[in-house]
C-alpha cells in the first residue's frame, strides 16, 4: 500500500493537492496521511491548538469524500503535529516512511499561509527520501499525456529515480518526455549518464527533446511545457547545484506563478 504525506494548513492551496493526489491515486491502494503542524512544542496552548488541528482534520476529510466519493482503495490517517513545519513533517515522512509527499503551490491571496514559496521549498530540502509532488492551486484534474523530465545530466539519473518516473508513467499512462538542456553537450561523463538514463525508460519515452537557452533556463522550460503541452514536469533536485536556479534567488516566485502544471521534483539519490 502506498503511503502519501499531504501537509495542510487548511488553506485551498493545501486542499487542492490532497484532492489531486486522491483523484491520481483512485485505482491504487493507498494511505493518505494528512498532516497539521498546529503549533510548537513548547506553545502554552497546545492542548488547545492540538483540539482545533483535529476538529479541522475531521472536516478536511469529510470535505474529501464528499467530493470524491467513497474509495475502498484509500485509507485517511489525521495527524496533528506540534513541531517545527519542515522539520516535523520531514522527520514525520522519514519515520513513517511515506513513498511520496504533495504540496499545493501558493496564490496570491493566500500568502498568510505557511504551505507557500520558502517553507515549500525547504520541505523539497528536508524531505531526501521521496519525491514531492507539487500541484498548483487552479488546476483541474485531468489525464497527463506527457510527463516531461528535463537535466542537464551532470550527475547519473540514479535507478530509483528512473522507477519513479515509469511508476508515474504508468499510474497516468503517460508518455515520458525527456528533455536535455543543452549544457555539457559533448562531455563524455554527461553522455554517458544520458543514455544510462534513456535506456532506463526506452519503453515508456518519447523523441527527445533538446533546448537551447536563449531566455534563460526558467522561460526557456515554460515555452516548452506550454507549446508541448506537457501535463507534468519532472526534475532531479541537485542541492547547491543544477536544481538550486529553479528554487533560490528568487526564481521559485517566477515557477511558482507561471508554471501551470503540477512538478514532481525528484531526490538526489546515489545511483
Amino acid at each position: 500500500m502506498l503511503q502519501i504525506l499531504v501537509p495542510t494548513d487548511f488553506s485551498n492551496n493545501s486542499y487542492n493537492a490532497l484532492f489531486y493526489a486522491a483523484k491520481l491515486f483512485k485505482n491504487k491502494k493507498s494511505t493518505f496521511r494528512i498532516v497539521n503542524v498546529c503549533s510548537t512544542k513548547n506553545d502554552p496552548k497546545k492542548e488547545e491548538a492540538q483540539l482545533e488541528s483535529a476538529q479541522g482534520l475531521d472536516a478536511l476529510v469529510h470535505r474529501l469524500i464528499r467530493d470524491v466519493g467513497e474509495n475502498l482503495n484509500h485509507d485517511y490517517k489525521k495527524i496533528s503535529l506540534c513541531s517545527d513545519l519542515s522539520e516535523g513533517i520531514a522527520d514525520y515522512a522519514k519515520t513513517n516512511k511515506v513513498d511520496l509527499t504533495v504540496i499545493g503551490n501558493k496564490a496570491q491571496e493566500e500568502v498568510k499561509h505557511i504551505l507557500f514559496g520558502n517553507n515549500a521549498m525547504q520541505l523539497v530540502r528536508e524531505i531526501t527520501h521521496c519525491p514531492v509532488l507539487i500541484v498548483p492551486l487552479e488546476i483541474d484534474f485531468k489525464k497527463v499525456d506527457k510527463l516531461a523530465f528535463t537535466s542537464n545530466y551532470t550527475y547519473p539519473i540514479a535507478e530509483e529515480n528512473s522507477k519513479a518516473i515509469i511508476f508515474f508513467s504508468e499510474l497516468m499512462d503517460s508518455v515520458v518526455v525527456p528533455m536535455r538542456i543543452q549544457e555539457n553537450k559533448g562531455n563524455d561523463t554527461a553522455e554517458k549518464n544520458r543514455t544510462q538514463f534513456l535506456n532506463a525508460i526506452a519503453h515508456k519515452s518519447g523523441k527527445e527533446v533538446e533546448l537551447p537557452i536563449f531566455d534563460g533556463k526558467v522561460n526557456t522550460i515554460l515555452e516548452f511545457v506550454d507549446l508541448w503541452k506537457i501535463g507534468m514536469l519532472c526534475m532531479v533536485y541537485y542541492p547547491h547545484h543544477f536544481f538550486l536556479e529553479f528554487i533560490g534567488n528568487g526564481i521559485i516566485k517566477e515557477l511558482n506563478t507561471k508554471l501551470k502544471v503540477p512538478f514532481l521534483i525528484l531526490p538526489n539519490r546515489q545511483s
